[in-house]
């Protein structure tokens, strides 16, 4: 394989998994770790991909938007630490939750098996499959609405409206970046704004964000930076925003 067949499969390979390391490169080509780190360098100085904590993956622009496969891979390990203990630690019997569609508020559902007498309200199809398989003790409320198979969540003027009837003790939302400056932002308008319909019926919100969403700012504002009132992040995440978060109000829990 030439370099910029292989170069355009790495491209490719990283849309459909999140993210890589060298090691895993190189096995799957069958070349060097040296040869896949100068195809890298090739490929970050042309502004395609970027490396952070020892991972490859595909440059973050403004409007760009992973899939929900490739959401899944990245930072996977941290994602469960962190959906883990808000199920643990953040929900009570008897909570009427609101969950967006997510990948690490839908890593939750496996740790809310103790919970009971729980209603669930959420506008992702994965979301409410997980859910089912706790039904009974569990009450899954869905909406309808416009299906993003970017996302598989529920969109448009239907799913806002069907969170207008709503009320909730909490809100579990993430986002795709937080700056102090802009908040919480997301690359999709619609996604944006049922996850602020969501934010609006809840009487706390709780965002969950692993540190690689940390100082990265996408397309539209979902929530001011000290707009939520819990935020559970891991060790990874800046001390400094840390800190102005907590300034801010907002209690940040740091899992281990």
């Amino acid at each position: 394989m030439r370099n910029a067949e292989r170069r355009a499969d790495i491209l490719r390979h990283l849309e459909d998994r999140g993210q890589a390391t060298v090691v895993d490169l190189s096995g799957r080509y069958g070349v060097s770790d040296m040869t896949i780190r100068r195809d890298l360098d090739a490929l970050q100085a042309g502004g395609r991909v970027q490396r952070s904590h020892g991972a490859v993956s595909l440059a973050r622009t403004i409007g760009a938007e992973p899939r929900y496969a490739a959401k899944q891979q990245v930072n996977a390990p941290l994602k469960a630490r962190i959906a883990r203990y808000a199920a643990e630690n953040l929900v009570d019997d008897g909570d009427v939750l609101l969950l967006e569609g997510g990948t690490t508020v839908t890593a939750m559902i496996q740790h809310l098996r103790d919970r009971r007498n729980l209603t669930v309200v959420t506008n992702g199809l994965y979301t409410a499959n997980e859910l089912s398989f706790l039904v009974p003790q569990v009450t899954v409320l869905s909406s309808g609405g416009i299906l993003r198979d970017m996302s598989f969540t529920y969109v448009g003027p239907q799913a806002e409206a069907f969170f207008d009837g709503f009320h909730g003790n909490t809100a579990f939302v993430s986002a795709t970046g937080l700056t102090l400056d802009r908040g919480f932002t997301d690359p999709n308008p619609l996604e944006a704004a049922v996850r602020k319909k969501m934010v609006a019926a809840a009487d706390r919100v709780i965002a969950l964000l692993d540190s690689s969403k940390f100082g990265e700012a996408s397309l539209v504002p979902v929530a001011a930076a000290t707009g939520v009132d819990v935020l559970v992040t891991d060790a990874g995440a800046p001390a400094a925003d840390i800190r102005a978060l907590r300034r801010g109000g907002v209690d940040v829990r740091v899992v281990d």
